[in-house]
């Protein structure tokens, strides 16, 4: 790949400022991954992508100057993956303590690989999130792959379960599952058969 080539790969001028138009072609596709965080069959389209702009930085000469952040980014440890044998709330209020932390390392790194190291251990433990809830058997629902669930609306339907103490994922075997939770469910028994045929 030539530099004229790399450049046109990324759509930026080879007369402007390279590693700011880079910045600003990571930036803009940290906030698309974002946006789509929870949507784990794009992973594999997100990792190309970085993998394409890293390329075409490499060919560009341009280098990575890791902050004392980026370094920390890099150097903590990874966020722990989810526990089968937690309660459902508990579990719930983890990952989403867990995805805090996941955005916010992810803001701060700047080079491509960083982004690629945080995803893979973000898609690790989305995975085995994934599996948690798609134990759980529920009526027929319908659910589009690209739903978005709003976490507040969740939670508060684990804690109106727990009130009646319904807390684990074998207790809603003998109680009426709130629809909200069903779809839920149901989105993650989707997501995980589509992992599982990948």
């Amino acid at each position: 790949m030539s530099p004229v080539e790399a450049a046109a790969l990324l759509n930026i001028d080879l007369q402007e400022d390279l590693e700011d138009q880079i910045e600003h072609v990571i930036f803009e596709l940290k906030q698309k991954i974002y946006r789509q965080l929870d949507q784990l069959l794009l992973y594999p389209k997100w990792f190309k992508e970085i993998e394409k702009i890293d390329r075409a930085a490499k060919v560009l000469a341009v280098k990575w100057s890791p902050s004392k952040q980026n370094e920390t980014t890099l150097l903590s440890p990874k966020p722990e993956a989810s526990d089968h044998h937690l309660p459902m709330l508990v579990l719930f209020n983890q990952h989403q303590l867990q995805r805090k932390e996941m955005a916010l390392r992810f803001h701060q790194a700047q080079a491509p690989i960083q982004l690629e190291m945080l995803l893979k251990a973000w898609l690790e433990i989305q995975k085995q999130y994934v599996q948690y809830w798609s134990r759980i058997e529920v009526p027929s629902t319908e659910v589009q792959l690209t739903a978005q669930f709003d976490p507040q609306v969740i939670f508060l339907t684990l804690q109106e379960l727990k009130e009646k103490d319904v807390l684990f994922v074998q207790d809603l075997s003998s109680t009426a599952i709130p629809e909200k939770l069903q779809a839920f469910i149901a989105w993650h028994h989707k997501i995980w058969s589509k992992l599982q045929a990948a």
